[in-house]
Order: C-alpha cells, then structure tokens, then sequence
C-alpha cells in the first residue's frame, strides 16, 4: 500500500480535509494511506509551505505522493502541477509551493472538471490527482510536460549581509513559540550573534546555545530541521518579540 502525504493551510475546525480525503480515497480504490503533513500552515503562506515541504523531503519515502494545497490564486489562470523529485510526485497548484524541492521533471494537471468549485481545487482537482497518482503512477505520461524552469519562482528573501549584520527571515513559527528563521547551519556558520534588532527597530540581547534546557533569556540555536532558530526556554519566543512569519530580523555581533 502506497502512502499520500497531505499538506494545506485549511486548519481543521472544518470538513475541508476529510473532503479531500474521502475523495483520495475514491480515486484510489482505498489502497492509500493517508499521512497529514499539516493542515496549519499560516494561511496563503505559501512559503511557509514551501519551507515544510523542504525539510520534509528528506523523510517521505520514494514512491509517495505528496499534495499540498496552500493556493492564494485558487479559480485564477494558475495552472496545477504534478512535479518529480527523486521518485515522490507532488501536486498542487504552480505558485512557487515547490520552489525549493529538486524537482526533474513536472507535468500540467488537466483542468478542473465540469461542476468544480471554483474555490476548493483542492478537492476537486489535487485531491483526485494525488489519488489516481497512487493507483496508477504511469498517469503521468498521458500528462503534458512542463519545463521546470517555466514554474513559477518561489518568492523567497535570502539571509543578506547588512548593517554590520546578517538580515534573516522568519520562515515559520512552531507551536512552542520558537522563531525558525530561513538560515541553514552551513550559512550561518562562523557566525555568532549577541544582539537581535526587531522590525521596529529594538534592540534585544541573545544567547546561542545548543539546548533549549537550562538556558534562560532569548536563545539562538540549531533547530532539529537544519535551520536557526530564536527561542525562549519553556516560553513563547514568538509571543514575547511579537514576530510572525515572513517578518525579517537583523543579527549582529556586538559592538559593530
């Protein structure tokens, strides 16, 4: 049995993924098992999404599927896609979602079939795809193929040298509080903050640690997914600076 991973900003308060669920399992026949990446993702965030996709990639077994549905232009000219990366296809709509996996080759999904709401792709058009996609992968070939550089470009601020510092963007906030920023290790390498400038120009001291336990303050880390992360021990890093995704700070070094 071949397992679909399911990813989208529709939270669950509403019927919207069981939806999306009952219809993969339809187009399946039941042979899939489902597994929810996350249905929290910040909503429109699209590369919030992208980020979990990113990190996510390297523990989804060869041979999934993958639909992520995090789609702002939802009933718009935004054309759906399945893309392939190393043997896992991934579908949903061409926005900049799969910006960061390294895909090889992708495919144009057909469009929505008669009768579709114009607002919920995600079930009438992802859903059926990532369910026809387990029962029958080779689907694919009867699909037109898209030139990955044709996709659309995940808009994604890097982590820059300014002002004396390294300017870095909040890509996700977890449910602990703590402020994962898009700066892997390697990037940040070599480089040991003491001071974090907020948006609004304040000045806060922070501490790096390899632990969140028995450190007290503001704390700058390695997070479990490769990136650095702000934190507070048994608190809310988030709640206390009053930082949200896509917000950008500036590390810096003391004195300089």
């Amino acid at each position: 049995m071949r397992t679909i991973f399911l990813l989208s900003d529709f939270g669950t308060s509403d019927t919207y993924v069981a939806q999306m669920k009952a219809v993969i399992l339809s187009e399946s026949s039941g042979t899939a098992t489902i597994i929810d990446l996350s249905h929290d993702i910040k909503t429109g965030s699209i590369n919030e999404a992208a980020f979990h996709l990113y990190v996510s990639q390297k523990v989804i077994p060869s041979g999934s599927v993958v639909v992520a549905v995090v789609d702002p232009g939802v009933g718009t000219t935004r054309r759906g896609v399945v893309c392939e990366v190393e043997g896992t296809f991934y579908v949903g709509p061409d926005n900049g979602l799969f910006g960061l996996l390294p895909a090889g080759r992708c495919w144009k999904l057909p469009g929505p079939p008669a009768g579709s709401s114009s607002t919920f792709h995600g079930r009438d058009v992802f859903a059926p795809a990532g369910g026809r996609l387990i029962l029958d992968p080779g689907w694919v070939n009867y699909l037109e193929p898209v030139d990955i550089e044709e996709l659309i470009p995940l808009k994604m601020e890097m982590p820059a040298k300014k002002d004396g510092g390294l300017k870095a963007t909040v890509v996700h906030i977890d449910k602990f509080g703590n402020v994962v920023l898009w700066l892997s290790t390697s990037a940040a390498h070599g480089f040991h903050p003491s001071e974090l400038q907020l948006p609004g120009g304040t000045i806060e001291s922070i501490k790096e640690v390899s632990t969140y336990a028995d450190n007290s303050g503001i704390l700058y880390l390695q997070g479990s997914q490769g990136f650095m992360e702000i934190a507070v021990s048994c608190g809310s890093a988030s709640e206390l600076l009053g930082l949200t995704t896509g917000d950008r700070i500036l590390l810096k070094e003391r004195n300089r």
